[in-house]
């Protein structure tokens, strides 16, 4: 007989998948999805504005779920100067949830290229989660972009924004 079989973490591992599989996955959950694979840029002090394909909507909160919690993932950003290599280049990015309960949410974050004597950064890979709350009535959710003004932000081949809903 294999005594090896029976090892106290082996039993260990099996008990934990045993459990693991009777478990089961809670009726909350439902997930949506966009993404574009589109090269876009943007390059203007005005703003911010919606990045095309990049919206979503939200459905009302349910028996089964309250919360969205919303990623957008652009693993291809880069970053280019046209104008000035004496100013470092950067590029905002941000969700809107426009009309969740209690007023507009926003989150925000950036890339940069501290480097002024770039004209073009290398890729900037960018991803961001953010969780709203859900209301009584659908809502959509974007990525929008913004510049400083003296460089250009583009994305290419692929960039996602998708929300998992769960009950909290």
């Amino acid at each position: 007989m294999n005594t090896s079989v029976y090892s106290p973490i082996r039993i260990m591992v099996l008990t934990l998948v045993a459990l693991s599989s009777t478990v089961s996955v809670s009726a909350a959950a439902d997930f949506a999805y966009a993404q574009t694979t589109a090269t876009q840029s943007y390059s203007t002090f005005i703003g911010p504005i919606p990045i095309n394909g990049l919206s979503i909507t939200l459905p009302a909160a349910g028996k089964y779920f309250n919360t969205a919690v919303v990623t957008l993932n652009m693993p291809n950003l880069y970053l280019s100067n046209n104008t000035s290599r004496t100013i470092p280049m950067a590029a905002t990015l941000q969700i809107v949830a426009p009309f969740a309960p209690g007023g507009v949410m926003i989150a925000n974050g950036g890339i940069g290229c501290d480097n002024v004597n770039v004209v073009t950064s290398g890729i900037k890979p960018f991803t961001m989660v953010f969780k709203v709350p859900l209301g009584t009535s659908s809502q959509p959710v974007e990525a929008e972009w913004a510049s400083n003004g003296t460089s250009t932000v583009t994305t290419t081949t692929f960039a996602s924004i998708s929300a998992i809903l769960v009950k909290e």
